[in-house]
């Protein structure tokens, strides 16, 4: 099961509707947002990883989200929705430090391709990351003993970014924006 699967399955939509209400869109648009979304922050997150530290800065962000074992409840997103909203200087470094240089270029293009504003579009973020890591430590513990090593986290999310560019044929935008920060890491 891929990395993208992983975190699917936990947005349901009981999630996606409290995502919904906490941003203020319907379920459409969140879903649609949440599609564009998932992708470049594995995205962003791949290439952080393959930045001198940026496998040390990522597995850390793991390691404390994963503490909390986001995934196994996700009622754990009721809290994770309060704090979204006072988004201040927390969330902002967490996804400073998971998408590196590419914060800005993951924020744009899921704007871009939702149609959520700016600030929508940080709120979400902000309610995605943890769970996309608390997944990457989920599967970073199923695989072989390989991937403890932070160059295993690296490996595991390009293989999940290859993936996603591989399938966001349907969307260009999600595709190009995956293009732009994968840069010179994916091998056509």
């Amino acid at each position: 099961m891929s990395l993208l699967d992983i975190v699917q399955q936990h947005l349901g939509p009981e999630q996606i509707q409290q995502i919904s209400q906490h941003l203020g869109t319907d379920p459409a648009t969140t879903s649609n947002a949440i599609a564009a979304a998932l992708p470049m922050i594995v995205g962003g997150m791949a290439h952080t990883a393959q930045q001198p530290g940026g496998a040390a800065a990522i597995q850390s962000a793991v390691d404390q989200h994963s503490a909390g074992g986001i995934l196994g409840s996700l009622g754990g997103l009721a809290g994770m929705l309060g704090g979204a909203s006072n988004s201040g200087g927390g969330i902002g470094g967490i996804l400073g430090s998971i998408l590196g240089q590419h914060t800005d270029t993951v924020q744009n293009g899921v704007q871009t391709a939702s149609g959520l504003d700016a600030a929508k579009v940080k709120s979400l973020l902000a309610i995605l990351a943890p769970i996309v890591m608390a997944a990457l430590a989920q599967h970073a513990a199923s695989q072989p003993s390989s991937t403890s090593s932070s160059g295993g986290l690296g490996s595991i999310l390009q293989q999940a970014a290859s993936a996603a560019q591989k399938n966001s044929g349907g969307s260009s935008q999600v595709g190009g924006v995956l293009g732009q920060i994968l840069g010179g890491l994916t091998h056509h």
